[in-house]
């Protein structure tokens, strides 16, 4: 039977530098030379390629607005255990021939130098018995918007170690993302509303909508005038959300009170239609006519259902109106208008 003779070697170090627990991890796959060389353990995937969203090494750093990945470095050998540098660097080279080689989807592009940072030298040390580095690309979140819709990659390199030599079969890896996919991961599924940002939507003389100071709005009056709010707000492609709010009023007379969330731009000039309404009050089907408290989705008796989704990314807007005879004696008081993503 032959013995692996780097393997021999590797369990008489152990014993005779009484190393607690001496690991393997760092000898790993298929090296050069099994004698002390610097290496990224991600070279040996497939064509050096790393989906980081497949991994759990992403982090989001908020002091910094960036969304900073691990890619790990690793020193082999089964001694001098001293703490090393080495070299970081981009070499983009590699990805044009992997998407034309359909290692990579046709949409990817090249992260640009201005969204991203990448230190210029990374610590290599003994940890846990691995001679192990960490080299943190930290992608500027205000920049990803830009590449939505494509995959983003980024090269990395390493070079000139300052003790033993890097493996230059092995000193190479190529990390790449869907945007969509991140995007997702790190926004939070929150209330985009800002109630400081409420403009008036006024039709006809009649009603008047007021913004309180708490962010509450009151809707009041009637005379068959009609009158609104509206607020843009920034949406993703094929993602789902849901508007709701509470609504709360002694009872309207041949009134109606509409929500719609469309992505074409609102004109005083012609009544919003843009998808249709989605939540309502309305006397003649038979709500908002009696005293009422609660949510618009659970009072509702008009429109297609408070959860939207938009073919594209962009700006949507949020529109509340109303109008007719008269919205009641106390109005209609609006209060927790809330707008989030839910998927």
């Amino acid at each position: 039977m032959k013995i692996n003779a780097s393997l021999v070697k590797l369990s008489a170090a152990c014993l005779l530098l009484g190393v607690a627990g001496c690991k393997q991890e760092h000898l790993n796959g298929v090296k050069s030379d099994p004698a002390v060389k610097v290496y990224l353990p991600d070279s040996e995937k497939p064509d050096g390629l790393v989906d980081v969203m497949a991994g759990s090494s992403l982090k989001v750093d908020s002091s910094t607005s960036t969304v900073n990945f691990s890619i790990p470095v690793y020193r082999g050998g089964e001694s001098n255990f001293e703490a090393l540098t080495v070299d970081v660097s981009t070499d983009n080279t590699a990805i044009a021939g992997l998407v034309t080689a359909g290692k990579l989807p046709a949409n990817t592009v090249v992260l640009d130098p201005a969204d991203f940072t990448l230190a210029a030298k990374d610590t290599v040390k003994l940890t846990n018995n691995i001679m192990k580095g960490s080299i943190t690309p930290k992608i500027k979140i205000a920049s990803l918007n830009k590449y939505d819709g494509k995959v983003a990659a980024l090269g990395i390199k390493i070079a000139n170690s300052s003790k033993q030599e890097v493996n230059a079969d092995m000193n190479r890896a190529v990390i790449y993302f869907s945007v969509a996919d991140l995007i997702d991961a790190i926004t939070p599924k929150t209330n985009v509303i800002d109630n400081t940002k409420w403009q008036i939507y006024h039709r006809t003389d009649g009603v008047t909508f007021k913004v309180n100071a708490d962010g509450s709005v009151l809707a009041t009056g009637g005379n068959w005038g009609q009158q609104g709010l509206v607020q843009p707000v920034q949406v993703r492609a094929n993602k789902k959300y849901k508007i709701d709010m509470t609504v709360a009023g002694s009872g309207a007379t041949d009134c109606w009170f509409e929500v719609y969330v469309g992505q074409g731009v609102p004109s005083e000039a012609s009544d919003y239609a843009d998808g249709g309404t989605r939540i309502a009050l309305n006397t003649w089907n038979g709500c908002g006519k009696s005293p009422f408290n609660g949510l618009l989705s659970a009072i509702s008796c008009a429109g297609s259902g408070n959860v939207v989704s938009f073919p594209t990314s962009g700006t949507a807007y949020v529109l509340i109106r109303s109008g007719g005879s008269s919205l009641g004696t106390t109005g209609i008081k609006i209060t927790n208008i809330d707008f989030r993503r839910v998927n």
